[in-house]
């Protein structure tokens, strides 16, 4: 059996987060530990701990950067350093599973010996407007797949995609591969994403684990 950690970025999560939490523990496959990368102390409400068990809070590490520290791929990897999991699962705070077996998807595929990372299905909430459920269709069909450097020349930049709102690594390769960069506005998923694909690896695709999330941006937003 896999040791598998989650890894969670916040910042001034709410009430959703209790429920992700919720669900996290409702998986069917045990996780080993839920380490919270929390920007601003003042900003965390511990409360949001109390709609899970007992026993499932003490698989809960929560950390604190502050807001000049914070970095999307600095810190997730600092995130990386509390955790001694064979496989690491990333999420955003407003991400929802679907289902308790979102973590066994995403598990099984990694099981392929080539697979670096497996990224979740993303489905729009059923109050997005066209654009995000489009969005989320185009980028997330329902079909499952594995890109490796051969599909490079027919799917051109999206043989990097990956995201991070939902994805599960590898540990071994994800230290053989130095990690997410350090410095970053955004993106560290799909930077290290092509660099495990140049190395040789693959990236998989888990169309049967999905998470619901989606946005209702304006233009300026």
């Amino acid at each position: 059996m896999k040791k598998i950690d989650v890894i969670i970025p916040a910042y001034k999560p709410g009430g959703e987060f209790s429920k992700l939490l919720g669900m996290l523990e409702a998986q069917n496959v045990e996780l080993n530990q839920v380490i919270i990368m929390n920007t601003g102390k003042d900003c965390f409400d511990g409360k949001l701990l109390d709609g899970v068990s007992v026993s499932f809070r003490e698989k809960i590490q929560l950390h604190h950067v502050t807001k000049e520290e914070f970095d999307h791929g600095a810190t997730r990897h600092a995130g990386t350093t509390f955790s001694d999991a064979d496989y690491m699962l990333f999420m955003t705070q407003d991400a929802m599973p679907k289902d308790e077996k979102l973590v066994e998807f995403l598990a099984k595929a990694l099981e392929k010996e080539q697979v670096a990372v497996a990224y979740a299905r993303q489905l729009a909430r059923t109050d997005s407007g066209i654009i995000e459920k489009t969005t989320r269709q185009f980028n997330y069909p329902e079909t499952s797949h594995v890109k490796t450097l051969e599909d490079l020349n027919r799917l051109g930049i999206k043989t990097y995609f990956c995201s991070n709102v939902c994805a599960m690594y590898k540990r071994d390769i994800y230290e053989k591969q130095g990690g997410f960069i350090r410095r970053t506005i955004f993106n560290e998923d799909m930077i290290y994403a092509a660099g495990v694909i140049q190395a040789g690896y693959a990236i998989a695709y888990a169309a049967d684990a999905c998470v619901i999330h989606s946005h209702n941006y304006s233009g300026k937003q």
